[in-house]
């Protein structure tokens, strides 16, 4: 087995086997959920609506306010709001982990403290992928996929399609992990090879601190995976032993056996990685600093959005993604520039409105020791703000958010059209990057001035060496024997025969991601008013389009991609979509529609789409597996997994019929459906030896 399968062996719950195989359906234990403010409405939404009084664990979840709040706008009704539900389910429910607002940013005191290596985490946010530099198999779902795992303490998984990423070389100081996954992202492309699949890394990963993991994890949404891991090792050890609070979790070490299976093999030199800037809108659109084409006209979607992305109007520093680490290597960088090389941070006229520069660090905890060993003042000198921890610029929702045609580099994770505020051009590099860009509101090489930081201080101020050996272990799942059927369990499935889907096709290209399908300011929205918020940006013709009968959405590669927020699934069905059609699916998005029991087709064929417009009627046979089109058939699979799931309504409708025994019922149902005619091709199962 890889290094992920045998992380979901280890916590699965029910084989009959000590191993496990890609593509088989299997039920795990989750150590540990986490939710902020945001998808917390949701929820909380859905165990109301379930009836459920009382958690799994209520010290396994970790709820964050940080998203949309700022000490600015307290005051605000839509803020208070949902600071009270976050409060009064934290008391209700006595939630132990409870961060209030501008705390920590969900992600950041989590795996500082938290995470523990060998497990399985699930967090209601994409990044939670982060959580993967700890040596867990950490996956971002919506709202309502979570809540499972809250109540139960155990979800189902597909045993995925692994990646292999091998670390060679070394890189050199001043080389974090933000400028190693944009090397990664430029490399090999965005929803290529990682698309639904994990990347496992490996080889010289102890070069690389825990820190520089966690930023490569945090943006492996952004390269399209489930997740990135490392193996857990004595760099990680170390981490947890300086944490103060002790976990009754214990750490469990497992490494990839020598022969093992991989969907793809690829390596990454690190003594290539150099300083790149992503560019507006994709994160895989990096250029070397020096690269004349990071300056060159933006087009999108035809549509000339600015001259050159050279001059800024701000500098961000900050979001999850940007590690206490990093924050000190650049505060360093920002001292020997204005110590030894005399620079001072560039005003525009006082007629102008002025430049902005700005720093959230990720949490209370590490504002507070970046305060005391002088990194926010170094800041405050070089004219940034310092702000409360939060999520801020880098979702645009809160107090403070970019200006329509404002040009910004920042260290956050996305990139994407409206991402740091609508009409936004907001450009991707590391915090080292920023801060060297930020006197001259310029984007600059922060190389030339690398060599002068004191290297012994910044190991002083981030880690120590004492490294020991771990114990590296093999999975020990749970095994049962064959149970005899609980009677009180079987229920009649509905018959979904001859299901007939007509309509005329709304027509997307690649990369359709969830800002663009519900722009986040809308998120908190339910029902109609969220409805009525689908493409708001993007595509605000697309509500007219749906009255008048284009209900099917048609797209291209990767659809969903970005956010974990299953509001971008719902505001389309309650908006009236019959179902959505696609060459493939982000892993998110997927788990989204099957969940809230929203149709979802994969159809490869070129020559569907070729001969597609929007006025072409479409027929959807669901129980036949066929989309006609024109009288010609294309073929689509649903494996068992996705019948069984269809069948009932979605989790949420498991979850109905069979409470805490939904997720074996699940397995039992699809390995029955697999026994009697086989996996499909599709997204799903494709691997008949179920014999669990």
């Amino acid at each position: 087995m890889n290094l992920i399968e045998k992380l979901i062996c280890h916590n699965a719950i029910g084989l009959k086997r000590n191993f496990v195989k890609q593509g088989e359906i299997v039920v795990v234990k989750v150590a540990r959920t986490l939710a902020s403010e945001i998808t917390q409405v949701s929820i909380e939404g859905t165990i109301r609506h379930l009836g459920v009084t009382k958690l799994w664990r209520d010290d396994r979840f970790f709820l964050c306010v940080d998203h949309s709040v700022d000490p600015r706008n307290y005051h605000e009704e839509k803020v208070r709001r949902r600071i009270k539900v976050c409060d009064d389910f934290s008391k209700e429910f006595n939630v132990k982990e409870y961060y209030g607002p501008n705390q920590s940013i969900l992600h950041t005191e989590f795996y500082r403290q938290k995470c523990t290596p060998g497990t399985i985490i699930i967090g209601a946010d994409s990044h939670s992928c982060a959580h993967g530099c700890m040596g867990t198999l950490s996956i971002g779902m919506g709202a309502s996929d979570t809540c499972m795992p809250l109540i139960t303490g155990k979800t189902w998984l597909e045993v995925p399609e692994v990646i292999e990423i091998k670390l060679i070389g070394e890189p050199n100081f001043g080389i974090v992990g933000k400028d190693i996954i944009l090397h990664i992202l430029k490399k090999f492309g965005r929803n290529t090879i990682a698309l639904q699949r994990v990347v496992e890394f490996s080889g010289n990963i102890k070069c690389l601190s825990v820190d520089s993991r966690f930023a490569i994890c945090n943006m492996a949404t952004e390269f399209g995976a489930l997740a990135g891991v490392f193996p857990a090792d004595e760099v990680t050890q170390e981490f947890i032993q300086k944490r103060k609070k002790k976990s009754d979790e214990i750490p469990l070490y497992f490494r990839a056996d020598e022969d093992a299976r991989y969907a793809g093999k690829y390596e990454v030199d690190l003594r290539k990685v150099e300083p790149l800037v992503a560019k507006y809108p994709n994160p895989d659109d990096c250029y070397l600093i020096s690269d004349s084409k990071l300056y060159e006209p933006i087009i999108d979607n035809g549509v000339k959005v600015c001259d050159t992305i050279k001059y800024l109007d701000g500098v961000f520093v900050g979001a999850c993604t940007t590690t206490e680490n990093e924050i000190i290597l650049a505060g360093l960088l920002l001292d020997v520039m204005m110590k030894k090389y005399s620079l001072k941070p560039k005003n525009r006229t006082e007629t102008e409105v002025q430049y902005q520069r700005i720093l959230t660090p990720g949490s209370v905890i590490m504002s507070n020791y970046l305060e005391k060993i002088g990194i926010l003042d170094i800041y405050r000198q070089a004219g940034f703000r310092v702000d409360a921890p939060g999520c801020s610029m880098c979702l645009g929702i809160s107090h403070q958010k970019a200006l329509s045609g404002e040009i910004w580099l920042s260290s956050q994770n996305r990139n994407f059209r409206n991402r740091m505020g609508k009409g936004s051009i907001g450009n991707l590099a590391s915090a080292c990057t920023v801060v060297a860009s930020s006197f001259n509101m310029t984007i600059t090489d922060p190389r030339k001035y690398m060599n002068d930081i004191d290297q012994v201080l910044y190991n002083d101020l981030t880690e120590s060496k004492r490294l020991r050996p771990v114990q590296i272990i093999e999975p020990n799942p749970i095994i049962v024997m064959d149970e005899d059927e609980d009677e009180e369990q079987k229920q009649n499935i509905d018959n979904n025969e001859q299901e007939i889907i007509r309509g005329l096709p709304q027509i997307f290209g690649d990369d359709v991601d969830t800002d663009m399908i519900i722009p986040a300011p809308f998120i908190v929205f339910r029902g109609k008013h969220l409805a009525n918020r689908s493409f708001n940006y993007y595509r605000p013709e697309f509500l007219d389009k749906l009255k008048l009968g284009h209900d099917i959405v048609v797209a291209g590669e990767g659809f969903g991609c970005g956010s974990s927020r299953e509001e971008a699934v719902s505001c389309l069905k309650i908006a009236g979509v019959k179902c959505i059609i696609a060459k493939s699916f982000s892993f998110i998005f997927y788990r989204n529609l099957l969940t809230l029991n929203m149709l979802g087709l994969i159809i490869k064929d070129e020559e569907f789409y070729d001969n597609l417009t929007e006025m072409t009627q479409i027929q959807v046979n669901v129980e036949g597996r066929k989309v006609i089109v024109d009288n010609k058939q294309y073929p689509f699979t649903m494996s068992s997994i996705e019948e069984t799931i269809y069948e009932n309504g979605g989790v949420i409708g498991l979850y109905k019929k069979f409470k805490g025994k939904g997720f074996s019922e699940l397995v039992k149902q699809a390995t029955v459906k697999t026994e009697n005619k086989g996996c499909g091709s599709g997204s799903g199962c494709s691997n008949k030896d179920l014999d669990w």
